[in-house]
């Protein structure tokens, strides 16, 4: 096999795992949109979200769904954090500045209306979740990528 041979699978990883990997990111999408909707889950930059993140990915590398495939995974994922709590704000008009139907942001400034604030939530998942899928997708597919090698090369005891 070639050395492209060998390198093509991380980037583009094999269809099964594609498919695995994006169906596990849609259905923790639809779990934490069903306990957000229901209060049950609040949206906002915290370590548990971070490490959601990074699990995904990892199980990315472990699977070898591929970096690219992960890393659009993980897309969708920060996507989904910046757009979900404006749009059911603006949907149900529960939204208020201040809410927990503001997407989540380190600076404290707030939008006017629920639109405004929903078109910040579609930008801010569009540029900063790119960065953060791109950042957080490498390291963690390249985590468990070694994992997944150290898991087949050691002795098991």
């Amino acid at each position: 096999m070639s050395d492209l041979g060998q390198f093509w699978p991380h980037v583009v990883g094999r269809r099964r795992k594609r498919g695995c990997l994006l169906l596990a990111v849609i259905g923790l999408t639809l779990f934490f949109s069903a306990g957000f909707v229901l209060g049950r889950l609040d949206i906002g930059i915290s370590l548990g979200w971070i490490g959601v993140a990074l699990a995904i990915a990892v199980a990315g590398g472990v699977l070898k769904a591929g970096l690219l495939p992960t890393i659009g995974a993980l897309w969708l994922f920060a996507f989904w954090y910046f757009v979900f709590p404006p749009l059911i704000g603006y949907l149900t008009g529960n939204w208020e500045m201040a809410s927990r139907y503001t997407y989540p942001r380190l600076l404290d400034y707030g939008n006017l209306s629920a639109y405004a604030e929903l078109t910040g939530g579609i930008e801010q998942g569009v540029t900063s979740g790119f960065v953060y899928s791109l950042s957080l997708g490498t390291g963690g597919y390249i985590i468990g990528t070694t994992i997944s090698w150290l898991s087949r090369r050691l002795p098991a005891n």
